[in-house]
């Protein structure tokens, strides 16, 4: 009954990361298998194929149509590089590049994701104005941050792909949203005046 306990399957998206006595062994495609029982051998079957998603700035609720979601202020609120408030909610998608990196180099794996990509997001609106983050650079800044993000993974040896950073809402404070249509529309006078 202990040899049997041994036998085990990893499923097609998966890979077999075999530890003897808690160290890293050997890796093992899909399929059924057999190691040595517990505690001598163990096996960490990380969903390889599978694409993540991190929602930062806001939850989603309810994935109904339309969905619902629920903002998150402490994550979405950020400072440009002309020192003013803009609230900004993205998307991260990742998949696993590097299981044996992925599994064996940094604990609580997606939460370290979560806070480089809140942090490579920060440092990218830092660096622009408002004006630019809320009209014309927004897909510069998807390519800066995903970049940005990347090098930081990789610094860490997580062993993850970043495979998109989308922007999903890109507006001021809503107590000042108001102030910032009165802008628009002087500067739009001020085109049409001459």
């Amino acid at each position: 009954a202990w040899l049997a306990s041994g036998f085990y399957i990893v499923g097609p998206q998966e890979v077999g990361l075999v530890k003897r006595f808690g160290k890293y062994e050997y890796s093992i495609g899909p399929g059924p298998h057999w190691h040595l029982p517990y505690p001598v051998e163990t096996v960490i079957k990380p969903k390889v194929t599978k694409v993540y998603r991190m929602e930062v700035g806001f939850r989603t609720i309810m994935n109904t149509n339309p969905a619902r979601y629920r903002s998150v202020p402490i994550e979405s609120y950020m400072l440009t590089g002309d020192e003013n408030i803009v609230k900004v909610e993205f998307i991260v998608q990742l998949k696993i590049k590097n299981p044996v990196d992925f599994v064996f180099n940094v604990n609580n794996q997606m939460t370290t994701v979560f806070k480089a990509a809140e942090a490579a997001m920060r440092e990218v609106i830092g660096e622009n104005n408002i004006d630019s983050v809320l009209t014309t650079r927004k897909a510069q800044i998807q390519i800066d941050c995903k970049k940005l993000l990347q090098t930081t993974l990789d610094s860490y040896k997580l062993g993850v792909n970043v495979l998109t950073v989308q922007l999903q809402d890109v507006h001021p404070p809503v107590e000042v949203i108001n102030a910032f249509k009165d802008v628009a529309s002087a500067k739009e006078d001020k085109e049409r005046y001459i």
